[in-house]
């Protein structure tokens, strides 16, 4: 049967069906300690946990899995709560014929990165929350994102007949499109040292520029993401050829001065948020990560380096200090995210403003003052505030700097923080401070800080913690050891400690070992699901790839296993056809490649 065959249960008729199957475990979430799962703890939903049980239990039960994945500061996880999950009707569909299994993307990226690859196959696109059903075996059937209630349930009514009739068939079904159409064939992969390094820069600049937004900077022209492993390659290259095209460094600038003079960044509280659902960078989807804003801050401080009267330090250092201000965890280290909702389910609650707000905050003279100055109109009823200080300021820098300082008066507190402590997330926090220290001294302390907290909490003799005091909740990735060895080495060369240094050299020696089988790469040491060959290149998604990462540690740091060693040597030789036709997708590897050449 086709895999398109158990996907028409979307355009069937309604149905009414009668089987009942037998009792579920009562909801598993109450408590949890991840924010996130701990939210759905009082659904009418009987919410198990990611974990090898459910798969005995669907298996002799023969139901499917519905495996439902977001994460705290999602804005439409949080409405698909309220409108789907806490519905008495759809919770007795859920109970009554699925086994209903919740995750928080951010303890487990490999089941998430997985499953949404599926949901791209079958979509187009894919987001969250994410929805996907399960055979008992493991294979996905379908899946989707935030869908109203009412469709919802008519998805599990008609869903749980298909099953019902037809279980052998979509188990099959399912099973093939895995085998034939899940395998990432395009990451079959070649040692390709003869192609210059030099020509993959070339090529991963021209698709680079192709997707650029030359008019608004930034990649694309639909929503508008950070991208930062892009601009980190491109600023690299930059830094490399002063003689480079400067179409391509008029790009950067624009695109670092449109995040930062737009609504990419809160103007009043300061902190990036995560994207805009907008090409002109103005409609910000409201949650704050620790993750964008550690990165963002990076980059900052690279194109300081490169032109140190742009202003780009102080939209790092501003950045680094919403961090401590926000984020900083109270036993050290800093949480993952403030969320895209505040306490009274209002997006962007504490970000938007209305002209009352204003009137009792401030003068009459400094709202017209504001008015003047385009800040909002006669037919805007809510707003956020453009930049009052730094580059993309307009008007009396000292009268903005009042404004600002009553405008900050209102607690912005009031969107909730998700207070999981991440070790690869804390480790690119720490790689900013280091880089930040170089520039202004009292980072120092911050990272001297972070370094010990993190060798406390994520570490325990060579191997890593995901999730800070929870070790058994989560199981640390490829990402976390990439990017936790990463920033010791950084840190440790940067305050010449040694122990950081050596504890980095640890980590690339045990995820060598836990993660590269058969030559390639998998994110996760153990699947409870079945799984692709693993990649033989890793490419940059949100983060800069792990295998980069790791390469970029396992080529310098001292000590290193010999073999090992060599191991990361040949992989630099590496090439595969979707580098070599996207190669916009591997331009910390291709950076890499160059680097290694010329040194």
């Amino acid at each position: 049967m086709p895999h398109s065959r158990f996907l028409r249960f979307f355009l069937l008729p309604l149905l009414v069906l009668s089987a009942s199957g037998s009792a579920l475990s009562a909801n598993q979430l109450s408590g949890h300690p991840s924010p996130y799962l701990a939210l759905h703890g009082e659904d009418p939903v009987d919410w198990q946990t990611w974990q090898d049980e459910i798969f005995t239990q669907a298996k002799a039960e023969n139901r499917l899995i519905l495996v439902s994945i977001g994460y705290f500061s999602c804005h439409w996880c949080h409405v698909m709560q309220r409108e789907s999950y806490r519905d008495q009707a759809i919770a007795g569909l859920l109970n009554r014929s699925y086994i209903a299994v919740k995750v928080d993307r951010e303890l487990d990226p490999d089941l998430d990165r997985r499953l949404i690859s599926f949901v791209e196959k079958i979509r187009g696109s894919a987001g969250w929350p994410l929805n996907v059903f399960l055979t008992p075996d493991g294979y996905p059937v379908t899946g989707f994102t935030y869908l109203p209630p009412a469709t919802f349930a008519n998805v599990l009514q008609q869903l749980e007949g298909e099953w019902s009739n037809k279980h052998k068939e979509i188990s099959a079904s399912a099973q093939e499109f895995f085998l034939t159409q899940m395998q990432d064939f395009e990451n079959q992969a070649f040692l390709a040292p003869e192609i210059p390094s030099k020509k993959l820069a070339d090529a991963f600049v021209s698709q680079a520029m192709l997707a650029a937004d030359e008019m608004l900077g930034g990649f694309g022209n639909t929503t508008k993401f950070p991208n930062v492993p892009q601009l980190d390659a491109l600023l690299g290259l930059i830094s490399r050829d002063r003689e480079i095209d400067k179409d391509v460094v008029d790009f950067v600038q624009l695109t670092l001065h449109a995040m930062a003079a737009n609504n990419l960044l809160d103007h009043v509280n300061d902190g990036f948020f995560r994207y805009t659902t907008d090409p002109d960078w103005q409609t910000p989807h409201y949650e704050k990560m620790l993750y964008d804003n550690a990165q963002l801050a990076l980059i900052y401080l690279k194109a300081h380096r490169l032109w140190p009267d742009k202003g780009y330090a102080a939209i790092a250092t501003r950045t680094l200090d919403f961090v401590e201000a926000y984020l900083k965890h109270p036993e050290g280290g800093y949480m993952s995210s403030l969320s895209a909702v505040d306490r009274d389910d209002k997006e962007g609650g504490a970000y938007l403003w209305t002209r009352e707000q204003l009137a009792s905050r401030l003068t009459t003279d400094e709202v017209e003052y504001l008015a003047a100055q385009g800040q909002f109109d006669a037919n805007t009823a809510e707003f956020l505030i453009a930049a009052l200080h730094g580059p993309a300021a307009s008007g009396d820098s000292g009268r903005n700097g009042r404004i600002l300082a009553k405008l900050r008066q209102r607690d912005s507190r009031s969107m909730p923080a998700d207070n999981k402590r991440l070790a690869g997330w804390n480790a690119m926090m720490l790689d900013a401070l280091v880089l930040a220290a170089d520039i202004d001294k009292r980072f120092a302390k911050p990272a001297d800080a972070l370094y010990h907290n993190m060798k406390n909490e994520f570490y325990r003799q060579g191997e890593l913690i995901r999730f800070a005091g929870n070790a058994d909740v989560a199981d640390a990735v490829l990402e976390d050891y990439a990017q936790v060895a990463h920033a010791f080495l950084n840190y440790g060369k940067r305050f010449d400690n040694k122990p950081a240094i050596e504890i980095a050299r640890h980590l690339t020696e045990n995820a060598h070992s836990l993660f590269l089988k058969n030559d390639r790469w998998h994110q996760k040491s153990r699947s409870l699901i079945p799984i692709a060959p693993g990649k033989w290149i890793i490419p940059d998604l949100v983060f800069y790839s792990p295998m980069t990462l790791w390469l970029r540690v396992a080529v310098t740091v001292p000590g290193l296993n010999p073999e090992i060693r060599q191991s990361a040597r040949q992989m630099l030789q590496r090439a595969n056809r979707e580098m070599l036709d996207s190669p916009y997708f591997y331009g910390s590897y291709i950076m890499l490649r160059v680097d290694q050449q010329d040194s």
